[in-house]
């Protein structure tokens, strides 16, 4: 037996149980290809400890540091093993809540309009940014204007993430536009918006005419070199060109109930919140992003173990009788801006789905344009995170409980 225990292996095993603790806080929104590699690092950290390997557990440190710090790379970085105790004590409560007591999540589609807001983008052709005290109020309701001019000289990066989806301060979503050297410019909207609605795709790819000279030749102006250079697969952008206009309005920012469902089962009508962990009419599809992992989605609960569902239009019909759950029963009803149910996919008219034990049916509130469970079948009991709780941001009708 050792008589006493080293300061490298009680450093050791607090980053043991620190990256462990990451794990378990983090694991829901971990890329599974970070949260494989964090878990081989730990067991390799185990087995030097038993070891006593110390320059093994040294060059674990750093691997360990940089494994964690890129898993979620817009987490501000620190110093992950100084003071390993200390960090995690303070992300404990905040982590801690957010992994089995609340989570802010942010709704990312109009599948739940007009209940819960999306992201909903308009392009413009002018500079729709108002002054400041206009914008100011606005922002207070989610909305904000766009008007992105390159700062920079260069090829745009020539790959499917020359613009990447990032997170700040976990609740607010921009993006990136990337330049081959490496520059960035930042915009306040998803991807998605950014290169549909809000025209980056468009204006980088506009038709410009090429310039000519006085003697007739062309000149290879940065537009010309640019049209010249997409049928290579490279775009060329100018400094002061212009990349993407419009009007963003955010989605509704909602807190989900993750202790809820540990008390209770899940009730039919409310909102909730599941992962797409498995469902393989969702992760199965071609376009589905691998390396982005499960997503959270949110609809509304229309069907537990048991139930018979078929929809008659405008109504959702439960076990042979028209839903009466407050929810459903708004949609059904077609009182403005509620359109009703659509029958489509596994709900077509006349089809009936009978659920088994542990499934449950997902639908959202925008029945006519919503991919849900009709489409891809039923959520698991394993998938489901909480009923949807309160909306607390933007400053609109919706603030508050959501029901």
């Amino acid at each position: 037996m050792w008589p006493f225990t080293p300061r490298y292996i009680k450093h050791a095993k607090l980053l043991h149980k620190g990256v462990t603790r990451f794990i378990n806080y983090k694991r829901d929104i971990l890329p599974p290809k970070a949260l494989d590699q964090i878990n081989g690092l730990r067991d390799q950290l185990k087995a030097a400890i038993k070891a006593r390997d110390s320059k093994l557990i040294d060059k674990l440190h750093d691997q360990i540091n940089d494994a964690c710090n890129k898993a979620l790379p817009d987490a501000k970085s620190g110093e992950f093993a100084d003071n390993i105790e200390v960090f995690f004590v303070a992300i404990v409560v905040a982590l801690g809540i957010r992994a089995y007591i609340a989570q802010p999540f942010q709704i990312p589609t109009g599948s739940m309009q007009p209940t819960l807001n999306g992201y909903i983008a308009q392009g413009t052709k002018e500079d729709p940014t108002p002054n400041i005290f206009k914008r100011l109020i606005d922002k207070a309701a989610g909305k904000t204007y766009i008007n992105v001019v390159s700062d920079h000289d260069g090829y745009i990066k020539n790959s499917v993430d020359y613009v990447t989806e990032h997170r700040w301060l976990v609740l607010f979503t921009y993006s990136k536009i990337n330049f081959e050297d490496g520059h960035s410019i930042s915009v306040s909207a998803p991807k998605s918006r950014l290169v549909d609605e809000l025209g980056l795709n468009d204006h980088l790819r506009i038709p410009t005419q090429v310039a000519t000279g006085p003697d007739g030749k062309e000149l290879l102006t940065p537009d010309a070199r640019s049209i010249r250079e997409r049928a290579a697969g490279r775009v060329f952008v100018s400094k002061g060109q212009l990349l993407a206009r419009g009007v963003l309005n955010a989605g509704d920012h909602i807190i989900v109930n993750k202790f809820a469902y540990h008390f209770r089962t899940p009730k039919r009508g409310e909102v909730f919140v599941f992962t797409t962990h498995d469902i393989q009419g969702i992760e199965g599809r071609p376009d589905f992003d691998k390396a982005q992992g499960s997503q959270h989605y949110i609809k509304r609960l229309v069907g537990v173990p048991g139930d018979t569902l078929e929809v008659k239009s405008p109504e959702l019909w439960i076990n042979g009788k028209p839903a009466d759950e407050f929810g459903i029963k708004r949609v059904g009803s077609m009182k403005p801006p509620y359109a009703g149910y659509g029958s489509y996919g596994y709900l077509q008219q006349g089809e009936q789905k009978k659920l088994g034990e542990d499934e449950y049916w997902a639908m959202g509130d925008n029945s006519y344009n919503s991919s849900d469970s009709r489409y891809w079948g039923v959520v698991p009991e394993r998938n489901i995170v909480g009923p949807a709780l309160f909306c607390y941001l933007p400053f609109t009708s919706h603030w508050g409980p959501i029901w």
